[in-house]
């Protein structure tokens, strides 16, 4: 049973190593299409666009039954993709129009912070010693990441940070209303169509008809689909999965590992600089992953003891 246990909790690490890696991604699409023209509002709507107009399909082909739900349910996923998808989207979108990338960055990665609190009121999950040290070691490794230690980098505007920080609080949302949707047994693709759906009507009340004036061509509409599934929709998935076996709190700062994943590839696809305090910040962030993790083996290894005894 412990062994059973135990492997459903790599699985989840694991699944919400894989939602941080797929969302590392989201950067560099958006910085292609951005070098496109393509307006900054257009992108926010069409993620979740393509990512319920592909988990539809699937859905009608695979499984119809996933499409039933109840009101209660439509309260919860409307919730979820209005407040949580679309004030991350739109957060950060306006935490970098009025600050910068480095601060709206180290706003957004204040995410584990309001995760781990909330988690403990409303689930009652732990704070430990072990997940606040590795809460630290996130959020200092994102400052040394997104070089926030620099001044010049940060552009302070009261607007910005409130934008900011709500992008922080949604992505929060995230992990705790799709913890009280698992809890109360719904699909998670049963959430995420409807949540992406709900999403996606709330953003296009925004997009003004100067913004869907683009040039596509086969590269834009490829980037297009990455972003709406590798980039918007595997992630959702795997992160909600995630969150049946893991804690709210541990699948937040383990997601964190999206910082990672952009800065490389970043560094990699777009010759951005890395200096030496990057590469701590990395380690950093990878050392809080780990640290989550041996915490949940620790846990496991503790339980079959007493079995055993």
């Amino acid at each position: 049973m412990e062994e059973f246990k135990e492997a459903n909790s790599n699985k989840g690490y694991l699944l919400a190593l894989t939602a941080g890696i797929g969302w590392g991604l989201v950067n560099i699409f958006v910085k292609i299409l951005a070098d496109l023209n393509f307006d900054c509002m257009f992108i926010s709507a069409i993620r979740p666009t393509i990512a319920v107009v592909f988990l539809i399909i699937i859905s009608i082909i695979k499984d119809r039954s996933i499409f039933k739900t109840d009101l209660k349910g439509i309260f919860i996923f409307m919730v979820y993709g209005i407040f949580a998808l679309d004030g991350m989207f739109l957060g950060t979108s306006y935490a970098v129009k009025y600050t910068n990338i480095a601060t709206a960055a180290v706003l957004l990665f204040t995410n584990p912070i309001f995760s781990t609190i909330i988690a403990y009121f409303l689930f009652k999950e732990k704070i430990t010693i072990k997940k606040i040290i590795a809460l630290v070691l996130a959020l200092i490794g994102c400052v040394l990441v997104v070089k926030a230690y620099d001044i010049e980098a940060l552009k302070l505007n009261l607007t910005g940070i409130m934008w900011g920080i709500g992008s922080g609080v949604a992505v929060a949302l995230q992990n705790i209303i799709g913890k009280i949707s698992l809890k109360n047994n719904y699909n998670r693709k049963t959430h995420l169509i409807y949540s992406f759906l709900f999403a996606t009507i709330f953003l296009w009340c925004f997009v003004t008809p100067a913004a869907m004036k683009v040039q596509f061509n086969l590269q834009s509409i490829i980037i297009l689909a990455l972003l709406g599934t590798i980039g918007t929709l595997i992630p959702s998935l795997s992160i909600m999965k995630a969150l049946e076996y893991i804690e709210a709190s541990k699948a937040s700062i383990i997601s964190s590992v999206e910082l990672v994943i952009a800065t490389i590839l970043g560094y990699i696809i777009f010759k951005e600089s890395l200096d030496v305090f990057q590469i701590i910040g990395m380690l950093l962030i990878v050392s809080s992953i780990l640290l989550i993790q041996s915490q949940g083996n620790v846990s496991n290894k503790r339980g079959k003891t007493k079995i055993a005894v």
